[in-house]
């Protein structure tokens, strides 16, 4: 029987940790926590060790913050823990770290067409370059790129910290309201489930009613199922900054491989984001937008790509 290695995708939000046969891309008994019921990660490891009754001998964590040091501090949550402590508390000859979105990055290669939801139609160069990004609690950013080898390399960064650029008029009050709170207004102040309430409560202020800062879901149900205008707007104009977001990083990476679209929120959105000028800001990139055109661009349905990717990390370590 193979040995199991134990791989976690950790948002700000959940915890979703599954099984893999070591030496394998493949995932099995996965399980999500919410990050909210656990005092820490340990106790979080600790209740799925429990319930798959199994004592993995490595790890690879997938971790919505930079991943790179001993000492991990999740920029969306009050989790924190050191490698080398967990390390030892659970008796793992190997733990790795890895940036949440680089491992979803990875495990884009992985995804099953039914895993995938075609939003926009174009050529996929097989090597080409792939533009990873996708709003939840945060907003993650990456890319994958071909090496001289045909293995696929994965770009570990922040790119959804990068600043907010506004489009029209209208964005450019959104700024100067958001500057007011915040000083430096990143694209995250948007593109998250906080961002979606920003826009919302800035969208009441504009309409004139008493600033409002419902939840997301909140939102997203006035939004689609409940027909409220503000909430509408709010989501298109969410959608529309997403489109002029991955524009940006699809000429930054040239993502002749495609662009997709993770995180927690968008699949929600599906029925909007049609309705929106998400695909008109894509491509509206002046000079360059023909660049743009055969781009296609899928939102990912699939929730274990990023566990997948953990896994893959664990065997690139190896190789």
């Amino acid at each position: 029987m193979s040995e199991m290695v134990l791989v976690a995708d950790i948002g700000g939000t959940n915890a979703r940790f599954a099984l893999c046969p070591k030496g394998e891309a493949r995932v099995e008994r996965m399980k999500t926590l919410s990050a909210k019921d656990y005092p820490d990660i340990a106790t979080a490891i600790s209740t799925y060790l429990d319930w798959v009754e199994a004592q993995p001998v490595e790890a690879c964590f997938a971790v919505a913050c930079p991943a790179r040091d001993d000492q991990i501090e999740f920029t969306n949550s009050t989790w924190r823990f050191s490698r080398k402590v967990l390390a030892a508390e659970f008796g793992w000859r190997r733990f790795k770290t890895v940036n949440d979105f680089e491992a979803l990055s990875l495990g884009v290669p992985q995804a099953k067409p039914e895993g995938l939801h075609t939003l926009r139609r174009g050529t996929i160069e097989p090597r080409g370059a792939c533009a990873v990004l996708g709003p939840g609690t945060g907003f993650g950013v990456s890319g994958l790129v071909c090496d001289r080898h045909g293995g696929w390399v994965a770009l570990a960064g922040e790119g959804g910290h990068v600043g907010f650029a506004p489009q029209d008029e209208l964005e450019m009050e959104l700024l100067r309201y958001l500057q007011q709170r915040y000083g430096r207004v990143s694209c995250e102040r948007l593109l998250s489930g906080d961002g979606l309430v920003n826009i919302y409560e800035f969208l009441c202020v504009q309409a004139g009613k008493p600033a409002e800062r419902p939840s997301p879901a909140e939102i997203t149900a006035r939004g689609l199922e409940q027909g409220e205008r503000v909430a509408r707007d709010a989501l298109r104009r969410f959608c529309a900054i997403l489109g002029s977001a991955a524009g940006d990083l699809a000429l930054i990476l040239g993502s002749s491989g495609g662009v997709y679209i993770g995180g927690g929120i968008v699949p929600r959105l599906l029925p909007i984001l049609l309705d929106s000028r998400f695909e008109e800001r894509f491509l509206d990139k002046g000079r360059l937008s023909s660049l743009l055109q055969a781009m296609p661009i899928f939102v990912i349905l699939d929730n274990t790509l990023a566990l997948l990717g953990a896994a893959v990390t664990l065997m690139q370590d190896e190789a």
